[in-house]
């Protein structure tokens, strides 16, 4: 068997929002930070600076 040097990543496909999309965190009410869609990012799309948590869309659905 052949040793490979690639990390296997698997991460749930989140739902991404719109660019400009706007949400309110569901713990503490504030505006939420919309993460940018890239390949090498493996969370959430939304990001709460206060709470310190991150959230999908189905999270605030």
């Amino acid at each position: 068997m052949e040793d490979s040097k690639e990390p296997i990543h698997s991460y749930p496909n989140y739902r991404w929002p719109e660019k400009g999309t706007q949400r309110n965190c569901p713990k503490c009410g504030d505006l939420l930070q919309l993460n940018e869609q890239r390949p090498q990012y493996y969370g959430k799309p939304w990001w709460c600076g206060p709470c310190k948590w991150q959230f999908s869309e189905e999270d605030i659905s």
